[in-house]
Order: structure tokens, then sequence, then C-alpha cells
């Protein structure tokens, strides 16, 4: 596909402060040069692609993903699992100590080539592999580079495994995020499990250990026993816990939020971490939704359950009965800040900046505007695959394929590696 082309006949929405009909949009080296009426940008002599008024949005943004659940897909649990507890150990914690080097790798790409389908271009990914710590985080961005989108990384630091893996896991994060502070498409955070999987003993390590400049992405108050825990250890909760250990800060990413003190929302309203609801998972794992009245600015992920986060909303905006507040924010103006702060010259459709965009396959036939556009995308949309998804101003997806790699041979690969992977499992 050629990097300078013209995008005529869309209907363009940055999501949150305007839409335009019959739009054009010029792309050349990674950047939006132009936006403009079809009929004014389509004069040039440069290609042209017709979007036959296709909505056009931002390319989107997963702020919590497990890819190395992507392979996971028709194992069963090794155990019972009646509660969230049993739930972690008898499946994704047996699932993350059978993972080696070429399954962290082909569920990355898997994960990564359904995410695009769905119009994701940054994906902030938390993961696991507790019998192949060190290097996964370069293997995961191996595959990034190799589908073309923006990541986050962090390896989730956990007690699980014993104080022998506990040091590798903290060097897994400090070792990327500092080899990776220049790379323009993937940076690493700081990850921790959860405040139940980590002892007073690891969480001084980790204030020791942590540079200040790295965020930490955790799961916080997801179950009620990390909230009782937390309190069995004279604190007023797994936000005030974090305070505690000096780890919790504007730029801290904190997902779930379900089981918190009033201690903790007030913590959350004075310090204003990155909160991430993922309602899909918090359903199947049955537990609990986070209070919204409380928590009325957060950002909407997958936690492992997908790639799809409009399809995500769909499902937030039904189990709540259509009651949320600011859902356009949600979907892009509070992505759009966060990918500012993490890649310079993204997140916003506008001239100048890095042309990330997804192209729904939907042709809206009644009025749209700003007022009603979340509707167009709940039951217009409907969460399916987009018609194309531009990724640093490269078409890496459109007529249902993935351009950046040999997809049919991709997925051959893929399917070799979850042979191996699921006989290690049961094993």
């Amino acid at each position: 596909m050629s990097d300078h082309y013209i995008l005529t006949n869309g209907i363009v929405t940055d999501g949150y402060s305007f839409l335009y009909e019959d739009c054009a949009i010029e792309i050349k080296d990674q950047k939006i040069q132009r936006i403009g009426r079809t009929s004014e940008l389509s004069k040039d002599k440069i290609k042209i692609i017709d979007l036959g008024g296709r909505l056009v949005l931002p390319g989107l943004l997963n702020p919590h993903h497990h890819l190395y659940s992507a392979l996971a897909t028709g194992l069963s649990p090794v155990g019972p699992t009646n509660n969230f507890i049993q739930i972690l150990k008898n499946l994704w914690w047996h699932l993350d100590k059978t993972l080696d080097e070429e399954s962290i790798y082909y569920s990355a790409m898997n994960g990564l080539m359904q995410s695009v389908r769905y119009g994701v271009t940054t994906i902030i990914d938390h993961h696991a592999s507790m019998s192949s710590v060190s290097g996964s985080l370069n293997i995961i961005k191996k595959a990034f580079e190799g589908i073309g989108v923006k990541g986050l990384l962090c390896y989730e630091v956990s007690d699980r495994m014993g104080e022998r893996s506990l040091q590798s896991q903290i060097d897994e994060n400090i070792n990327f995020w500092s080899g990776n502070r220049n790379s323009s498409n993937v940076h690493g955070l700081f990850g921790l499990h959860a405040n139940f999987t980590l002892s007073e003993k690891t969480m001084r390590m980790i204030a020791k250990q942590k540079p200040a400049e790295i965020p930490i992405h955790i799961h916080c108050g997801e179950g009620i026993a990390d909230y009782q825990f937390c309190l069995d250890h004279g604190y007023e909760g797994p936000v005030h816990r974090l305070k505690e250990f000096g780890l919790l800060s504007s730029d801290a990413l904190l997902a779930h939020c379900i089981h918190l003190s009033e201690t903790d929302h007030n913590l959350l309203n004075e310090i204003q971490p990155k909160i991430i609801s993922n309602p899909e998972s918090n359903a199947n794992n049955n537990v609990g939704l986070m209070d919204m009245e409380k928590i009325p600015k957060y950002l909407l992920g997958t936690d492992g359950m997908t790639g799809n986060v409009l399809g995500t909303m769909r499902s937030h905006f039904l189990q709540r009965n259509g009651d949320i507040k600011s859902p356009l924010n949600i979907l892009f103006q509070y992505p759009a800040e966060m990918m500012k702060q993490y890649f310079p010259g993204s997140g916003m459709l506008k001239a100048g900046e890095i042309a990330d965009l997804a192209i729904t396959n939907y042709h809206p036939v009644t009025p749209i505007s700003l007022d009603n556009l979340f509707y167009h995308l709940m039951f217009g949309v409907q969460g399916k695959e987009m018609h194309m998804t531009i990724s640093n101003g490269k078409i890496i997806f459109s007529d249902n394929k993935i351009h950046s790699v040999d997809e049919m041979q991709m997925n051959e690969e893929i399917k070799t590696a979850i042979k191996k992977l699921h006989e290690k499992y049961y094993a």
C-alpha cells in the first residue's frame, strides 16, 4: 500500500470535538497532512481511496489487555472455579506458567492481529509468563513491531512463584523500560499483579528498586479478596496501600477499582491516577461493578477478554442500562490525552499528527452528529470488524486482510504453537 494517499468520501470525527461529512484526509510520511472536503482534496493527482460514506474514527486505545491469554480459547480450568481466586489459580496462573518464548510471541501476534481488525492501534499490555520471565517483554515488542502498532508493556510482578523469581520480574520491568525510553512506538511501565499477591517485604523491595519515573500498572480492588488483604495488613484499602509505599501517582494505571474504601476513593479524587474499567472481564469473573458515581472519569479496557474496544463499550452500555456519563470522552478524549503523554504527536485526529485511524464498515443512513454519534456506534457499528485500520500512516488492515504480515502463514504458525501450548497446559 502507498504511504501517500487521500481518503475521500468519509464521515470523519475525533469522537468528541468535531464531525465532518463528505470529508477527505490526506496522509503522507506517517502523518495527516490535510483534512478537508472531498471535492477539494480529490482533485490532486495522488492515490485516492474512496471510503463510500463510511464513518472514520481515531485509532482506538486498549488501555488494559493481556495478550498472553490470546491462545487460551478452548482451555478448561484444571480445578474448580467457584470464586475469583480459584479462577486465577486454576486457569490464568496455570496458563502463564505454561508459556514459553514461542507461545509468548504467538499469543501476542494473535492478540494484536485481532485488535487491529477492530481498529485498535495502541495497546497497553499487562504480561505474565512465570516460567519464562527474562526477555519476555522484548519478545512481545517484536510482535508489536511486526504488526505495526504502538504499545506500553510491563511484566506483572507477583509473589506466587516465590522469592527466587521475584527479582527477575522486577528486573524485567526496569530493563525493558530503560532500554526503550527512546523507542518511537513501544515503551515500558512497571507491572504489578495485585496487592493480595504482593507481601509487605515485596512492596518494600519494589518501592526501593523502581525508578520514580516509571508509572505502575496494577489490578486494584478487582475482587473482594484484594480489599480484604489490605484491611488485614492494616491499610484502608488497596489504593491506600499503594500510596503508603509511594507507588501511587497521577500517571499510575489502576485497573478495575471495584472493591475500594472511602479513603481509597478520596485518594483517587485527590491524586487522579488513570482508572481503567473492564466490564466484560468483571462480568465473566463475577467480581462486581465499579462505582461510576465516585469514579466518573475512567478508560475502558478488555482485560484479555477480547481485542474489541467498541464491542466492550457496547457491553458496558447494556450492563448499565444505557446510563453512562460522557461515553464519547471515555472512548476518545481520555485515550487521546493518554496517547499524547506517551507518544507525542499521536492520539489526535488533525493535521500534523500521526495518522492512526479506524475506518468502520458502517455507512450511516440516518442523520449523524456529535450529539447522536454514540448511538450510531452502539447500534450502527455494533462492535463489528473495521473496513480499514491505519497505524503510523500505513494501511495495516483492509479488505478483511492484515497487510503487515503474511496472515495465512502466521495463522499456520499460530496453530502449531497452540497445539504445543495446550499439550503442555494439560500435561
